[in-house]
């Protein structure tokens, strides 16, 4: 019953998401269609306005996008395959770095066991963490990422830590929820969806996700990936 319920809630989700698209376009398009062909009837308050209803549109259709993506990773098929995890985490913090504005963040990367798993799922996890680490800290003077894992009995426990903004501890249950965002979007934006996608692909892959953090002090995100997936290559 649960299964079929959550499958039912999955095309559900992308029922709706897909179905959204349509309409947001068009507010989208007859928006920018009257900015072009009648600003000047307009003045600049009635541009301003409209500015304001395309920014909002196309904040709609990237919620939309994360959603399917999130609805879709219920029904991925997984391919697992050995995963040189330095490999990926060097060739996203080298992204990361080139589309900083300002000075190069200081990136400390540690050893990084190979592991197995679905590499685009796996990568994602990565490019969000990662991703977040340089956002979340992209206002401090001397920006400072580190990537490192930790090797337990049963478990790779691999973490991104950052010294930006991090959050109030009280609400940590609500960093991996969908659209749940602990700091206003005026400030960093961003979805809300992107934590979420990270838990539920670290859960298909049987690991676990939390995070450590405290107001204007950082903060750590940490994932496992199980050991026996290396030894045994299921």
């Amino acid at each position: 019953e649960l299964q079929a319920a959550n499958k039912e809630m999955e095309t559900f989700s992308y029922s709706v998401s897909h179905d959204l698209r349509a309409p947001v376009r068009a507010i989208a398009g007859f928006s920018r269609m009257l900015a072009e062909d009648h600003g000047a009837q307009l003045g600049q308050e009635g541009m301003r306005k409209l500015d304001i209803v395309q920014a909002e549109a196309k904040r709609m259709g990237a919620l939309i996008d994360d959603l399917l993506a999130f609805s879709r990773l219920g029904r991925k098929t997984l391919y697992h395959a050995a995963l040189d995890m330095g490999a990926i985490v060097r060739s996203l913090v080298e992204r990361a770095q080139a589309e900083r504005a300002a000075e190069p963040a200081e990136v400390r990367i540690g050893t990084l066991p190979t592991a197995r798993g679905d590499r685009s799922l796996i990568e994602q996890v990565w490019a969000n963490l990662i991703s977040n680490a340089f956002k979340y800290s992209g206002k401090r003077d001397k920006p400072v990422i580190e990537v490192a894992a930790i090797s337990e009995e049963r478990d790779f426990v691999y973490f991104v830590r950052d010294n930006g903004a991090g959050f109030d501890p009280r609400y940590k249950a609500k960093l991996f929820g969908v659209f749940q965002r602990l700091h206003d979007g005026s400030e960093f934006p961003g979805t809300g969806v992107g934590l979420a996608l990270v838990q539920r692909i670290v859960l298909r892959h049987g690991g676990r996700v939390w995070a450590d953090g405290e107001p204007d002090r950082g903060a750590t995100f940490y994932f496992t990936l199980p050991k026996e997936s290396v030894n045994d290559g299921h």
